[in-house]
């Protein structure tokens, strides 16, 4: 038994020190981020709310303020991001030839983009669901008024099989369209091409805003599949992917906390509360222990406010849409979005 302790105690030693070295040492993926000397980040080019430029030309939305948060931590410099603008067809291919270092282009998560395409997802950053939007002179007000429609989807995602399973289960049918990204498929939608488009509801609001007469278009209220959205890394890099989601997670724990871009300094100066302390970067080396400088959150929160004010910006009363937080509140205020402990 003596011997067997003895054993178990060399072992155990031997694995912190191993733990030790690791944490001590900085993932190749954020190696290579910061020799470039700057952060690639796959975006929409024109999706409004999500990524868009604004009238002076700076390119602006909720994954947008993802990408300059990850330049924040890693960089320290939330405007080192080289922003490659693509389509949904072309993100996850961009992700695994090396092209950029996340794709922010709403992805919904799904097993098997988790499981067999070799990728990890932040999030989910946004809870919503698949909805449609008609022309209000088709007459339509219900999902099961849509049996025979011809509907407009964007090659490359799963919407078009979510539809089918849809339809199917209810004996109904359908004629998809397949389009190379959302602008087209929204112009020949506008043009009568296809009867119904598909989106996350929040995006739907957003592009109908757009259209020539929004008064005209309905979006029906149900819902025909969930949908939780993320950016999304590759998964060969373990402790890069973990940088990533809790860069996510330190913005919604910021909001738990109260701690905004507004206030910020404040709190750093005068907070005692060891728990915010340690998550500012002010006590512990958990920043340090992770590969990235101890007051990242600091950088993070600096560049671009917590959850909720980056969701208040893109989505909230502050934007066009003016939609209502719903699933995407916190935890304690009916929501789904949450952060695990800080410690």
């Amino acid at each position: 038994m003596k011997f067997k302790s003895i054993a178990l105690a060399a072992a155990m030693t031997l694995g912190l020190a191993q733990f030790t070295t690791l944490a001590q040492g900085i993932a190749p993926q954020m190696d290579t981020v910061r020799e470039r000397g700057a952060f690639r980040c796959g975006v929409y080019e024109n999706v409004p709310g999500l990524s868009a430029l604004d009238s002076q030309g700076r390119r602006v939305g909720f994954d947008v303020d993802y990408c300059h948060a990850m330049a924040a931590a890693i960089l320290g410099d939330p405007n080192k991001v080289e922003f490659r603008t693509m389509t949904l067809a072309q993100g996850i291919p961009a992700l695994r030839s090396g092209e950029v270092d996340m794709v922010a282009l709403a992805l919904t998560y799904t097993i098997q983009r988790d499981t067999e395409l070799s990728l990890d997802f932040v999030g989910p950053t946004l809870y919503s669901g698949h909805g449609f939007m008609v022309h209000r002179r088709s007459g339509a007000q219900r999902l099961t008024d849509l049996n025979g429609a011809t509907i407009c989807v964007v090659a490359g995602g799963i919407t078009d099989s979510l539809i089918a399973d849809y339809f199917r289960a209810r004996n109904m049918t359908f004629r998809p369209l397949a389009v190379e990204n959302t602008t087209q498929m929204y112009a020949l939608y506008e043009e009568g091409r296809c009867d119904v488009v598909t989106s996350e509801i929040p995006f739907l609001g957003m592009r109908r805003s757009r259209l020539r007469q929004p008064d005209q278009h309905l979006i029906l209220s149900e819902v025909f599949a969930k949908s939780h959205m993320g950016p999304i890394v590759r998964d060969d890099d373990r402790r890069y992917a973990h940088v990533a989601r809790w860069v996510h997670y330190a913005l919604v724990n910021a909001e738990e906390m109260g701690i905004t871009r507004a206030n910020l300094d404040q709190m750093v100066r005068e907070s005692r509360d060891p728990a915010v302390r340690r998550f500012l970067g002010l006590e512990g080396d958990i920043g340090r222990n992770m590969g990235l400088p101890n007051d990242f959150t600091q950088a993070i929160i600096r560049a671009v406010g917590n959850y909720g004010e980056i969701f208040e910006r893109h989505y909230g009363q502050q934007s066009v849409i003016k939609l209502p937080r719903g699933m995407n509140a916190l935890a304690d205020q009916g929501g789904l979005q949450w952060s695990p402990t800080w410690r």
